[in-house]
């Protein structure tokens, strides 16, 4: 009964907040673009004579190692841009060109691992949302976009861009094309939010244009790029991505389907994505997890669909979790912004029982997910989601307000409040606050969360909720200490305690995780861990787990970690071994090999278990690459069923003929590729090819 005056009283301290929010910072400087009549040459030297008469952003200011003190490593960019594109060309010095990291060739690699430039554009200038281009000497492309501040990254996030880059005697440089069409903007702004961020990887240095950030993804403390005129500028209306597969089962034989992607700009602000029998088959295989609690695991995404626009419903209590949904016949996107409002939609199709093999196949269930949100003042923002599915004739699923509140510079709240629905009317109400500190060194929040008796149930055929039934409180601060003495780097100590109680006041859990990270000489680094944790479930239990990891950095592309754990749980004594080796056998070929052995004492159900994960991926240039993907999963001690012993095998070779979605693919898979459904081994192999026309 008291429930619902709860809520309304969470929802409505909110409001007050939008009236204390500071005032919108003014940018810290600014530069201007250049208009220019032809197209720049995307060839990664910068001889065009453009150029050379355009503004200039230097005087890059260290974030990291040395807070505030000026980079040794010289950096300008200059800006141009014309009807249809936007152009960086950038030039880095280096007093130690045969350093230089140029490792990564994979498109969305970790490209910041590299000597690399990140151009980060706030087209919209409302100090919250972003766009991230980052480009090393070679050339690979690895691409963002940013919500909430910065605090919210989708990585898997794909443009249509160009880039290049080459080496010298004196550093490197790189040019970049950005089309308007591969971004959102508005026509009437003739300033957008900029940032440029430089990565020199065996200084351990990241260094910005824009100096003296609170945190270095900080949005409304960027620079800002000036009279832009963009009222006149050219973009495609509609893209449409054709493609044709053809694929042979072991259980089914031979088969083939085509399918459709529309992306189209409704205007320069709003976009629409449709898409009609999406594949996904040469979509990477999800990697194994061993689970040492008793809830359920998630796992990432990978699925271009659901990836692009994903940022836009991460948060914290998760309303919507793309896992649940399987393979989908069609889907429909919509995303715009306009003034202050921004908004976000998805609807699609699919038979549960795809994603959830117990499920009896049958009807298909329909899911929409939407976001609508405010931009406040100081990058604050607050928003409606909802999530639902129907199913069988019944909506499940949940509606929630989220707020994102800035102070000051480093204090800050976020909070959501939801109501679900579904099978259960009573115990439906979830929400937290969480007012935190961040600076660049140090983290401090307390979070308070509810989460009624019969959340988990409305909303786990749409989202994501490990556990209701809690009153739960979790508080953590970490620190980042800055040595720069010959040997020693950084030192990052960190301590987290969470308690939660039933609703009807039975304490559930407690835990409390203390770490401790060192990085020394550069390359190496130390992790040490220690936990205690008090968990209730048909009787009391203590765990405890003790743990380190080292790791050798070589800066160009060859690493080896060791990790070990040790400890009690859920009355079993386990060990943890862990071990993990990458190597860069040539400029395009990596490997990577990674082994997780976990043991119980005593183990009569025989749950201890030991993984093989192999990576190797050869690129003949950044477009045309070949990948090779195995893993295996064993119990030690005793038979296993095929659901605890799994193997798969996957092979990809694909060939960007029109990056990034014009391609051909060729793929075998023998194994299951989502560790959620049944086990038994199957063998597929398929051939596909995708096109891009344009309108």
């Amino acid at each position: 009964m008291l429930r619902r005056p709860i809520f309304l009283t969470v929802a409505a301290l909110q409001l007050p907040l939008l009236m204390i929010v500071s005032a919108v910072p003014s940018h810290s400087q600014a530069t201007t673009a250049k208009r220019i009549q032809d197209a720049v040459r995307i060839d990664g030297i910068l001889n065009e004579s453009a150029w050379g008469s355009s503004d200039a952003i230097t005087g890059f200011i260290q974030f990291e190692p040395r807070f505030g003190e000026p980079s040794k490593y010289k950096t300008i960019i200059r800006i141009l841009y014309d009807t249809r594109r936007i152009y960086f060309g950038i030039t880095c010095l280096d007093p130690e060109p045969d350093k230089i990291s140029s490792k990564v060739t994979r498109r969305d690699g970790e490209v910041w691992e590299d000597d690399s430039v990140a151009i980060v554009i706030d087209t919209f200038n409302d100090n919250s949302n972003a766009y991230m281009f980052t480009v090393n000497s070679l050339g690979t492309q690895q691409d963002e976009r940013w919500a909430d501040n910065g605090r919210t990254r989708d990585i898997k996030w794909d443009a249509t861009w160009q880039s290049a880059g080459t080496r010298n005697d004196r550093g490197w440089s790189a040019e970049i094309a950005i089309p308007f069409e591969s971004i959102r903007f508005d026509r009437d702004t003739s300033e957008w939010g900029l940032d440029a961020v430089r990565y020199v990887p065996r200084n351990l240095e990241m260094s910005h244009w824009a100096p003296k950030l609170t945190e270095w993804f900080r949005i409304s403390e960027y620079g800002s790029l000036q009279n832009l005129n963009l009222k006149d500028v050219v973009s495609s209306r509609f893209t449409f991505i054709p493609y044709a597969q053809g694929l042979w089962n072991e259980q089914r034989g031979a088969d083939g389907e085509v399918g459709l992607d529309i992306r189209s700009n409704l205007s320069s602000n709003i976009g629409m994505d449709i898409t009609f029998n999406p594949d996904f088959a040469t979509v990477e295989a999800d990697i194994e997890q061993i689970n040492l609690t008793r809830f359920e695991l998630s796992y990432p995404e990978k699925r271009p669909f659901f990836l692009e626009g994903a940022e836009n419903y991460s948060t914290r209590i998760r309303q919507f979790y793309s896992r649940r949904i399987g393979e989908i016949p069609w889907g429909f996107k919509i995303n715009g912004h306009s003034g202050n409002w921004k908004f976000n939609g998805l609807a699609t199709e699919s038979d549960p029982s795809s994603a959830n093999p117990s499920i009896t196949p049958g009807e298909d269930a329909y899911y929409t997910v939407f976001r609508l949100g405010r931009e406040l003042k100081n990058a604050s923002n607050v928003g409606v989601i909802g999530a639902n599915r129907h199913y069988r004739g019944q909506n499940k699923g949940s509606l929630g307000m989220v707020g994102t509140f800035f102070f000051t510079d480093v204090l800050g709240m976020t909070t959501q409040v939801i109501k679900s629905y579904g099978g259960f009317d009573d115990g439906t109400w979830t929400y937290f606050f969480r007012p935190s500190y961040d600076s660049r060194t140090t983290h401090f929040h307390v979070r308070y969360t509810y989460v009624g008796e019969h959340v988990r149930e409305n909303m786990n055929d749409i989202g994501f909720i490990t556990d209701d039934d809690r009153r739960e409180f979790d508080t953590n601060i970490r620190r980042r200490f800055w040595i720069n003495a010959s040997w020693l780097e950084e030192v990052r100590p960190s301590v987290n305690y969470n308690r939660y109680y039933s609703v009807n006041g039975v304490l559930r859990s407690w835990d409390l995780d203390n770490s401790l990270d060192v990085t020394f000489l550069k390359k190496w680094s130390l992790a040490l861990g220690h936990k205690e944790e008090y968990k209730l479930f048909e009787k009391d239990f203590r765990n405890r787990a003790y743990g380190a990891e080292i790791k050798y950095d070589t800066k160009v592309g060859n690493t080896v970690g060791l990790e070990y754990e040790t400890g009690r749980n859920f009355d079993r004594d386990f060990n943890s071994l862990g071990a993990e080796v990458t190597l860069k056998l040539n400029r395009g070929w990596s490997l990577t090999y990674e082994l997780k052995r976990v043991s119980f004492a005593p183990d009569p159900e025989s749950d201890g278990s030991i993984i093989h994960n192999l990576r190797s991926t050869y690129y003949l240039n950044k477009d045309l690459f070949f990948k090779v993907f195995y893993q295996s999963r064993d119990v030690l001690g005793g038979s296993a069923t095929p659901e605890e012993a799994r193997e798969t095998l996957q092979c990809i070779f694909v060939w960007r003929v029109l990056p990034p979605f014009g391609q051909i693919q060729l793929a075998y898979l023998d194994g299951p590729s989502r560790v959620t459904e049944s086990a038994d081994r199957d063998r597929s192999v398929f051939a596909k090819i995708s096109w891009v026309f344009q309108k």
